[in-house]
């Protein structure tokens, strides 16, 4: 991998973190947008992996959604950044309702699932 398309899977990775986060704490492109005091279309091109985003940006983007700035370096210490699950689930479509609905179950019923989920990974098919 050279070193522009390392920057490159970079760039997807931390964009897919800040959508699904995003997405997670139920708040449009448009009102992070205006907290960054950026456009909209900026955040669809940081979402993206097309503009890179900055430290400061970063930063302000983890304030805004009240998250830890490390929770958008989540799996960047992997070799395979392709193969980050978090970053993969944050890129389905449905991600955000899931996760508001997971929150939202009560604890037994969430670890259920979380336990068919595990299962169906683990069996043959």
């Amino acid at each position: 991998m050279t070193e522009e398309s390392a920057a490159l899977a970079i760039d997807l990775h931390i964009g897919a973190l800040v959508r699904g986060h995003r997405r997670a704490s139920g708040m449009s492109q448009d009102e992070l947008a205006q907290r960054l005091g950026v456009s909209f279309q900026q955040i669809q091109k940081y979402e993206s992996g097309e503009n890179r985003i900055s430290t400061a940006k970063l930063v302000q983007v983890a304030r805004a959604l009240s998250i830890p700035i490390a929770a958008l370096f989540e799996g960047l210490d992997g070799d395979d950044l392709t193969a980050d699950p978090l970053a993969l689930f944050c890129k389905l479509d449905g991600a955000a309702d899931f996760m508001r609905g997971a929150l939202a179950m009560p604890p037994a019923v969430r670890s259920e699932i979380f336990r068919l989920g595990k299962a169906w990974t683990e069996s043959d098919g």
